[in-house]
């Protein structure tokens, strides 16, 4: 039989364990929408056919938001392990247009097209050499340190898909209508940014509470520089 005294302790610290699991997992939620001006807001501006070996292959529409990116920085946070993800080239078309990895995931690039690409990151040579992607083939390539990289076709300069290495967790990839949802973000002061289209487009600094934020976060171009949030 347990003393009075002894299960009052034990209810008492089962009530405390479980109220800090509750925070943890109702920790706050960073969301809201983000506006891109118009020469952002196409994954890319070549449309229409792509004349190829005597014939023309059309082009798929890409993602209205060229892979854009929500991400907190800052904040402590525990690191995500690698996880394996996959890039398809269809239509003349890179899908997803960007992701977010942790460092020694592997990407896999798969060509869907009936022509050949050539695939490498020609700002960071070291990272992945070019090398030719046969139609229907998978290039595996590793990202072992954190970083942004733009991985890009030669053939067909408009194939650009931007990796974005980080152990954090604290982003969210921008649906095509321009909302976007941070989970888990911990109390504290922190600064928002946005990638769009190959590179940073906006910064600003927020001060995330537990009820959360939501923000409607406003892109005025490239290089627009820190505004507060609304």
């Amino acid at each position: 039989m347990t003393h009075p005294r002894i299960r009052r302790f034990l209810t008492a610290a089962t009530l405390t364990a479980g109220l800090a699991w509750q925070g943890l997992s109702l920790a706050a939620t960073v969301k809201g929408t983000v506006s891109l001006p118009a020469g952002l807001k196409t994954g890319r501006r070549f449309l229409g056919h792509w004349r190829v070996e005597n014939t023309s292959v059309p082009v798929q529409h890409a993602s209205f938001r060229g892979g854009t990116v929500v991400m907190l920085v800052g904040p402590q946070y525990q690191a995500v392990p690698p996880k394996n993800v996959s890039v398809e080239i269809s239509g003349l078309q890179a899908n997803p247009a960007a992701v977010v990895i942790s460092e020694g995931t592997v990407v896999e690039f798969k060509n869907s097209d009936k022509v050949s690409h050539d695939l490498s990151t020609p700002d960071s040579p070291g990272v992945m050499e070019p090398q030719r992607l046969a139609s229907g083939s998978i290039r595996k390539q590793r990202f072992a340190t954190a970083g942004e990289y733009l991985v890009r076709c030669s053939e067909y300069p408009h194939i650009v898909v931007s990796v974005l290495v980080t152990s954090s967790p604290l982003f969210s990839v921008v649906e095509d209508k321009g909302a976007f949802r941070i989970e888990g973000a911990p109390e504290g002061h922190a600064t928002l940014k946005v990638w769009s289209n190959g590179s940073w487009v906006h910064e600003q600094e927020v001060d995330v509470t537990a009820r959360g934020l939501d923000l409607a976060v406003k892109v005025q171009g490239a290089g627009s520089g820190k505004e507060a949030a609304e």
